[in-house]
C-alpha cells in the first residue's frame, strides 16, 4: 500500500474505507431499528446459534484454524490481552481464516469457549451501541442529552452548509471524517475558508460525511471505561516546541531530535510539516519568541514525536464522573473515549473541554505502556469482567 501523508503512520486503502465508513452512517438508522426492538434482539440472539456449529464445519474442512502463540503480527492490544490471559491460566488462541490472522480471538473458561474480535464483550449485554458506537456525530448527540460535554461543531456531506457552519464556529477549528480513527484525514488548526475547503476534500477521501468542531485547548486523552469504571487515562500530545528567542523552528525541531526519548520518533521534515507551520502563519525559518509553545504537527503520540503518559492518578473526580456518565450513556461495557482538556487536575467546571470521539475497540495497550507515568494492567480489568460475565457458544 502506497503512503499517503494524511494517513500517517497507519494507511488504509481509501475506496474500502470510503465505502465501508460511509455504509456504516448509512445503515446504522436501519441497524437501530431493527436490533434497537425486543423481536430484532431476539432475531439477533437466535442468529448466534447457528453461529457454533458454523464454526465447527469450518474447522473440519480446513477454512478456520487456531494459532496457539503470540505472532510479529499479532496486534499489541491482543498481546497484553493473551499474556494476561496466559498469567490467569486461560487458554487463548487466535482464530485463523484460511491461515491468516484477522484481530479474531477465542478463549477456554470453564470448560466454555469464548469467540471474539479485537475485545471481549458478553453475550447477553445489549449489542445496539455496536453499530454506532464510532460514529462521532452519533455519540456527540447521545452526550449532550446527557449533559456530558462535547466539542461544539456538526456533520456535513456537502462543502456549502459546511461553509455557513464555520461562519458561526471559534476559530480554529477541526476537519476529520465521520467514521474512521487513528487520525486519519485529520486537518486541525484551520483558519479559513480556503483551509476549510481543502481540509473537507481530504476528509471526504475516506468517508461521505465530514465533521466539523472547534478546536478545544490542551492535550488529548483516552479515558478507557471497563464494566462501567474509568481505568485508565492516557494523555498524548503531538512534537511540541518552545521557542528560545534565538533558534528558528526548524533548529527547535532538530535539538528535539537530537534529545528525544529512545521510543520516541524523529519529527521528519516534510510537506506536510511545512504546510501545517503555514496554517498558523509560521515557517521553518522563523525564530519562535521565548516562552512561545507550539504544536508541529496533528498528529499525536510518540510514532509522530510525541508523547505519551498515563495519567489516571491525577485525574479529577468530576471528569472522571462526567467519563462514567458518558460511558452509562453509550451503553457499552467497553469503550475508550478520546477527549480534550487544558489541565486534567482542576475541576471541568472551570475550563472548557469535552469529548471529541468514542472508541469501540480502544487500544488497551496504550495503559500499559507509557513513556511516563504508571503503567495500567487494562487486561486485567477486561478479564475480571468476562470472567464475571462470561458468554458461550
Amino acid at each position: 500500500m502506497s503512503k499517503c501523508p494524511y494517513c500517517g503512520n497507519n494507511p488504509t486503502p481509501h475506496l474500502l474505507s470510503w465505502i465501508n465508513e460511509s455504509m456504516t452512517v448509512l445503515m446504522t438508522p436501519l441497524n437501530r431499528a431493527i436490533f434497537g426492538n425486543l423481536i430484532g434482539k431476539q432475531s439477533f440472539r437466535s442468529l448466534e446459534f447457528i453461529f457454533s456449529p458454523l464454526v465447527r464445519f469450518c474447522e473440519y474442512i480446513g477454512w478456520v484454524t487456531y494459532g496457539q502463540e503470540i505472532t510479529p503480527k499479532t496486534s499489541s492490544r491482543a498481546k497484553v490481552l493473551w499474556q494476561e490471559a496466559k498469567r490467569r491460566g486461560i487458554n487463548m488462541e487466535s482464530v485463523l481464516l484460511f491461515g491468516r490472522d484477522n484481530d479474531s480471538y477465542r478463549v477456554c473458561i470453564k470448560g466454555k469457549y469464548i469467540y471474539f474480535s479485537g475485545l471481549p464483550r458478553p453475550e447477553y449485554m445489549e449489542k445496539t451501541a455496536e453499530w454506532w458506537m464510532d460514529d462521532k456525530a452519533l455519540v456527540k448527540k447521545r452526550l449532550s442529552a446527557f449533559s456530558v460535554p462535547v466539542s461544539k461543531g456538526g456533520s456535513f456531506s456537502h462543502y456549502i452548509p459546511l461553509r455557513k457552519a464555520f461562519r458561526k464556529l471559534e476559530k480554529p477549528v477541526i476537519i476529520k471524517p465521520r467514521l474512521g480513527s487513528r487520525g486519519r484525514h485529520t486537518t486541525t488548526f484551520i483558519y479559513t475558508e480556503e483551509q476549510l475547503k481543502k481540509a473537507f476534500k481530504i476528509a471526504k477521501q475516506l468517508c461521505h460525511w465530514v465533521v466539523v468542531e472547534e478546536h478545544l485547548v490542551g492535550s488529548v486523552y483516552r479515558g478507557t471505561v471497563i464494566d462501567g469504571t474509568l481505568v485508565g487515562v492516557l494523555r498524548g500530545d503531538p512534537p511540541r516546541i518552545t521557542g528560545d528567542g534565538k533558534h528558528t523552528v526548524r533548529q527547535l525541531i532538530e535539538l528535539k531530535n537530537s534529545s528525544r526519548h529512545e521510543r520516541v520518533s524523529e519529527v521528519l521534515f516534510s510537506k506536510e510539516l511545512e504546510a501545517f507551520l503555514q496554517r498558523n502563519t509560521m515557517s521553518l525559518d522563523d525564530v519562535l519568541p521565548h516562552g512561545k509553545r507550539i504544536d508541529i504537527s496533528e498528529k499525536i503520540g510518540v510514532s509522530y514525536g510525541g508523547f505519551r503518559g498515563e495519567e489516571s492518578h491525577i485525574i479529577h473526580p468530576e471528569t472522571k464522573r462526567l467519563l462514567e456518565l458518558g460511558a452509562a450513556a453509550i451503553g457499552d461495557p467497553i469503550l475508550g473515549f478520546d477527549f480534550i482538556i487544558e489541565d486534567i487536575t482542576k475541576s471541568p467546571s472551570e475550563q472548557k473541554w469535552g469529548i471529541i470521539e468514542c472508541n469501540g475497540v480502544p487500544f488497551i495497550d496504550l495503559h500499559h505502556d507509557p513513556i511516563e507515568g504508571p503503567e495500567i494492567n487494562v487486561a486485567k480489568h477486561i478479564w475480571d469482567f468476562v470472567e464475571k460475565h462470561p458468554y458461550y457458544y
